[in-house]
């Protein structure tokens, strides 16, 4: 099974609307169900994806979180309660944080061949292809500076990219996560998440750059909310 982390648009809600906030998320997941088997929404994976803004009431209703997460952060909500400025800064941050640490301690090193070598090679899914890449000295120095689990797409991007090219990615994909559902019912998903997405992610790149212009285009009292959708 795998989890999709799916942004859900919808309209404002009335207070006069006949249906709660969490009904309406079921209907509209409900017409586009054929693209996942199951969901969550107040559990799984996605609950604490948005910072809200300073001063936010944890109890408002326009709000979806869950009831064990933190009182900062949500699932999502009415976009004007979304710190979604911040959410991008701080992961600009952290991919500045990382490449330094990084180009720092691999000085010196032989540079790292692109992980298209390797996937060129053995097969873009194939195990082999991520054991070699991730062999090289330059790579091997990621298991010193970084906890938690390694994205092959991060690795490669780290090798593929300058500093101010790895800090643009990682706030282009701040927000957005792997599939959206507009307004208007329209599916997308990120083709890098299927697997059909170039080296260069080109095709990733567009996705996460219509997530957001599509998402700062709405008023602040539109609603986005992230559902964990599993397959």
């Amino acid at each position: 099974m795998t989890s999709r982390h799916t942004l859900v648009c919808l309209p404002p809600h009335a207070t006069e609307t006949a249906y709660t906030l969490d009904t309406r998320l079921r209907r509209a997941l409900d017409k586009v169900r054929g693209q996942f088997g199951s969901y969550s929404i107040t559990t799984g994976r996605y609950t604490e994806h948005f910072p809200l803004v300073p001063g936010t009431q944890v109890d408002d209703p326009r709000i979806v979180r869950s009831f064990s997460g933190p009182a900062d952060r949500c699932a999502g909500g009415v976009l004007s309660l979304l710190d979604l400025a911040g959410l991008r800064d701080r992961r600009a941050l952290d991919a500045a944080a990382l490449h330094d640490a990084w180009t720092q301690a691999t000085d010196g090193m032989p540079p790292a061949e692109p992980w298209e070598r390797f996937a060129r090679q053995w097969g873009a899914e194939s195990f082999q292809a991520r054991l070699g890449f991730r062999a090289q000295p330059q790579l091997k120095v990621l298991d010193t500076i970084k906890s938690g689990p390694h994205h092959r797409g991060e690795e490669a991007a780290l090798v593929r990219l300058d500093r101010a090219g790895f800090i643009a990615r990682a706030r282009r994909r701040a927000v957005p996560g792997n599939s959206l559902r507009e307004l208007d019912g329209t599916w997308l998903t990120d083709p890098a998440w299927l697997n059909s997405d170039d080296y260069s992610e080109s095709g990733s790149t567009a996705y996460h750059d219509h997530v957001n212009a599509y998402i700062d285009a709405r008023d602040g009292d539109f609603l986005v909310v992230g559902v964990d959708c599993r397959t």
